[in-house]
Order: structure tokens, then C-alpha cells, then sequence
């Protein structure tokens, strides 16, 4: 499917299912600015991109996904009006990745072939939004642990 200004953003539900990617986000961006202007288009798509669900597939494009994150920063988009509370972590983790993904592309295309094999093996959405919640559980309870670590010395 061809995206253009007027495209409808195919969010994430629940189950397995179709949604825009990265690249299909940065690609209306592109042809909502083209047929809107810069500000009318960035107004437009804030307000899109913030009707994604919780933990919806196109919301780690704003976490580990390093050329979307420049593509939103040079634009001065916000992908993360909905994030509530969760922008700063979200953030941080973001910039982390960028950082660490630098060193490590040959690690992560061996993991992203591990990842998609796991992926047809349990169906989709369903096993990134559960590798997510894992990983920011795990975050959480690592960081209470190296606070609590520190506070005792």
C-alpha cells in the first residue's frame, strides 16, 4: 500500500495483525508535509501518532529505533505526547540504545534473525509486545535493585 497525505494510520491492536512501521510513519510525515506544510503536518501527525495504544508495535520506533528518532528529532516531532509519565524513561532508554546499538549491529543482525524466528514461531505482535513488557519489567526491577544497592552504603 502506497502511503500518501490522506492515508489513515493502520495502528496495532491486540492479536496478530497488520500495522505501520517506522518507515511508513516518516513516509506520511513526508507527504503530510508536502501537501500541508511543515507545521500543519507536524500538528497532524503528533496528534496521529498519539492515538497508538499501550504498548502498540510502531511505539518502540521511538525507543530503539535510531533513524526514526533522528528522522522525529530533526523534524521536531513528539513521539512521545502519549507516554505520559513513561517519557523520560522512555527517553533515556532510547538514547541508550542508540549508543549501544552502535557498537553492536553485527550482535543485533544475529538477533534479529534469532528474533525472527521466534517471531514465526509464536505468532507476530503478541511475542515483541511480550519481549517489551519483559524488558521493561526487568529494567524496573534492575534499577530498584542498584538503587537499593547504593542506598545501603
Amino acid at each position: 500500500m502506497a502511503i500518501k497525505w490522506d492515508s489513515v494510520p493502520d495502528y496495532d491492536e491486540w492479536g496478530i495483525d497488520d500495522w505501520w512501521d517506522c518507515q511508513d510513519w516518516v513516509m506520511w510525515h513526508k507527504t503530510l508535509v508536502e501537501h500541508f506544510g511543515k507545521q500543519n503536518a507536524k500538528e497532524i501527525w503528533n496528534y496521529a501518532y498519539a492515538k497508538s495504544g499501550t504498548l502498540s508495535g510502531n511505539l518502540d520506533c521511538r525507543t530503539v529505533n535510531g533513524d526514526f528518532r533522528k528522522y522525529v528529532a530533526l523534524n521536531e516531532l513528539s513521539p512521545y505526547q502519549n507516554a505520559g509519565i513513561l517519557k523520560p524513561i522512555l527517553n533515556v532508554y532510547g538514547t541508550g540504545a542508540d549508543i549501544v546499538s552502535g557498537g553492536i549491529d553485527t550482535i543485533g543482525n544475529v538477533g534479529s534473525g534469532i528474533f525472527d524466528t521466534l517471531k514465526s514461531v509464536f505468532g507476530g505482535s503478541s511475542f515483541r509486545k511480550t519481549l517489551t513488557i519483559v524488558l521493561i519489567v526487568g529494567g524496573v526491577v534492575g534499577g530498584a535493585y542498584v538503587y537499593k544497592s547504593f542506598k545501603k552504603e
